[in-house]
């Protein structure tokens, strides 16, 4: 589907659309500054700071992107019972968020990426973070916050940074439960854990995962991305695949037929958090009715838009129209 009118009404049917988003949430400061000279300690930039932002990062920047987007989200998971984390708490609540699927724990911090900025280069960054298993006790309240839920959801995103929090005692019993129910489940894997995901109807790896996935070297030809597809199938058990590999587009196995999307050239300024955007925009697009190929034109919009964006940054509905319109003509 690339006609203008569907692919822009489809975007205004996001509006409502309930997603539940479960995952390893996370919270993303920046210190942006200039460096205008090296220290005389050792050979590093000097950087002047001159502004500090944080935002939802991980799991919770897929949902704060449903929320730009238009959805309704209700998020799962967990935050320390911290200044980061209930500041990311409450910034997503204030946004729209249903968040009393979010625990606050006081034993496990909140995993917290601290990037510094310089003249729009990213010069380092260091994580704060606790990625043990959650405790079963506290997986069982979770389990129990999303049975509640999972009849008011249009789709269920499973976001995985293997932080710890999507545990087989959580993930078995949720998955059984999604599929009485006949909802979709779309999940965002890390390879280590794709045993826990079989049965999902979308699994959405990145082009370096995928090729983990099936075994593959660094690289492969476009001409063999469709069986690294039926490959990353077999493997993870998941009835649909998406691989996301930013210039190269993306790759499709929507039940027997591939599809490849090519990339959108784009002058990228931060690839940070794309994955994030392109997943919300995929999960919404199903949650809308459209076909898996026609999700995927959506998601791969919306994802060159955030590689244009410096930081972790929401892509909003009218964004998301503009580069309809921008891409496949004017009504």
């Amino acid at each position: 589907m690339t006609d203008l009118s569907e692919l822009t009404a489809l975007i205004d049917r996001f509006a409502g659309l309930r997603v539940g988003v479960l995952g390893d949430l996370m919270v993303d400061r920046f210190i942006y500054g200039h460096a205008g000279r090296i220290s005389p300690e050792a050979p590093v930039p000097v950087v002047q700071i001159r502004e500090r932002t944080i935002q939802p990062g991980g799991a919770a920047n897929v949902g704060n992107n449903v929320l730009s987007l238009g959805g309704r989200l209700s998020l799962f998971g967990v935050l320390g019972d911290d200044e980061a984390g209930r500041e990311v708490q409450g910034l997503l609540s204030a946004a729209g968020a249903e968040v009393t699927g979010v625990l606050l724990l006081a034993d496990r911090p909140s995993t917290v990426k601290t990037r510094v900025v310089a003249q729009s280069q990213h010069l380092v960054r260091f994580d704060e973070e606790e990625t043990a298993d959650l405790p079963a006790e506290e997986a069982a309240r979770l389990l129990d916050q999303l049975t509640a839920a999972l009849d008011g959801l249009r789709v269920l995103v499973l976001s995985d940074y293997d932080k710890g929090v999507l545990t087989p005692g959580l993930v078995a019993p949720l998955m059984e439960r999604c599929r009485a129910r006949g909802l979709t489940t779309f999940v965002d894997p890390k390879p280590v854990n794709i045993e826990l995901f079989a049965g999902a109807d979308v699994i959405k790896p990145n082009y370096h995962e995928a090729l983990r996935l099936a075994g593959r070297e660094r690289n492969a030809p476009v001409e063999e991305m469709e069986q690294v597809c039926r490959e990353v199938r077999d493997r993870s058990g998941a009835k649909n695949v998406v691989i996301t590999a930013g210039s190269k587009g993306m790759f499709i196995l929507a039940g027997e037929q591939f599809s490849h999307l090519p990339g959108l050239p784009r002058e990228v300024y931060d690839v940070a958090g794309a994955g994030d955007t392109t997943l919300a925009a995929l999960a919404l697009a199903l949650a809308a009715g459209a076909d898996l190929v026609s999700a995927g034109r959506l998601a791969n919009l919306a994802g060159s838009i955030a590689v244009g964006k410096l930081g972790i940054a929401a892509v909003t509905a009218a964004e998301l129209k503009a580069e309809v319109e921008a891409r496949y003509g004017r009504a």
